[in-house]
Parts: structure tokens; sequence; C-alpha cells
């Protein structure tokens, strides 16, 4: 089963349906489900997503859906750690010549630690790290 590391911008494009990319976000997250990828995500990302919908209007369905993807054995959310944290700052502190946020060093971190070498976003800083986009 390969694993696909699930950035901030593929959830979000799942959920707003006034997402430019929505209708193809849905549909590359279905046929990654129906290949039965891992997806990995992380609690870092999900603070992310939570701070961009926070709304209330539209704060109980995002909670709802990160409680749905917390219950669904595809999805795997690697949690917080000092260990994690500690890394991310130090790639963080390494690269001044990049915009890269602590959260996308975090995602880095994981993705370098687990060996996936593609992340289901549309942000470039994955692919300047050397990753493969899925979008």
């Amino acid at each position: 089963m390969a694993k696909v590391f699930v950035d901030t911008w593929a959830w979000l494009a799942i959920l707003n349906r006034q997402d430019s990319r929505h209708s193809q976000a849905k549909a590359v997250m279905q046929r990654l489900q129906q290949d039965r990828n891992k997806l990995v995500t992380s609690e870092f990302v999900l603070f992310e997503l939570a701070d961009a919908l926070s709304s209330p209007a539209i704060r109980q369905q995002t909670v709802g859906f990160v409680q749905t993807l917390r219950k669904n054995p595809l999805v795997e959310i690697v949690p917080l750690s000092a260990d994690l944290g500690e890394q991310a700052w130090q790639l963080y502190a390494a690269r001044p010549d990049k915009e890269w946020g602590v959260t996308d060093c975090t995602s880095f971190v994981i993705m370098g630690a687990q060996n996936i070498k593609q992340a289901f976003t549309a942000d470039h800083h994955f692919s300047q790290a050397g990753f493969q986009i899925i979008h």
C-alpha cells in the first residue's frame, strides 16, 4: 500500500465547494481511496485546516470532518510531538532561502521519515523540497 501525504490545500479544496479546484480535488481523493493508498496527514495540517475554517458558520462542519478523518482506517494522522517540532524548526532555520512555513517543514520531516514521495497538494513548496505533487 503506497502512502501519500495530504496537505492542508487538499483538505480545503475538498471541503470548499466554491474552490476552483474542488471537483479536481474530489476526483483525486476518490482515485487515491479506490487505489487503497494510505493517506498520511498531521495534527499540524489539521490545525491549519481548522484555522482556515474557523468561522462560526462552518465550524461544526469542520469539527465533524476532522472527527471523520480520525475514524478512517486509511488515514494516518501523525501526532504532535516535541521531537517533530524540533526537527521541523531545524529545517525551517536551515533554509533561509525558502518561504516554507513551519507546518510545511513538519510535513517534509514526516514525509522523509516515512519515505513518502508524493503529496496531494498544489503547494509548490513540496516540489521545492523534492517531493512529487499530486493535484
